[in-house]
C-alpha cells in the first residue's frame, strides 16, 4: 500500500533534513503494489504534475470505489 501523508520539518539545525507527521490524515494512493516502488511513485508524479486541485478533486477523488461523501472546509473562521 503507498499512501501519501502530510510532513512537516522537524526545525532543529542538527535534523536538516527530518519529517514528521503533520496535523491532517493521508490519502491512500495505491494497493498491492506489484512494480518497483520508486517507478510508481515516479509515475504518480508525473501524472499529477500540472494537474489543478480542482482537476485533482473530481479525476481522483469523486470517482473512488464505495467513497463516502466528501466534506471540504471552504470557509475557515479565523475569527
Amino acid at each position: 500500500m503507498l499512501c501519501l501523508r502530510q510532513v512537516r520539518n522537524l526545525e532543529q539545525l542538527e535534523h536538516t533534513h527530518l519529517f514528521i507527521d503533520g496535523d491532517s490524515a493521508g490519502l491512500q494512493l495505491a494497493e498491492g503494489i506489484r512494480r518497483d516502488l520508486m517507478e510508481v511513485v515516479s509515475d504518480i508524479i508525473r501524472n499529477w504534475r500540472d494537474k489543478s486541485g480542482l482537476t485533482f478533486l473530481f479525476d481522483e477523488l469523486l470517482c473512488l470505489r464505495e467513497r463516502g461523501d466528501v466534506q471540504l472546509d471552504l470557509v475557515k473562521d479565523k475569527g
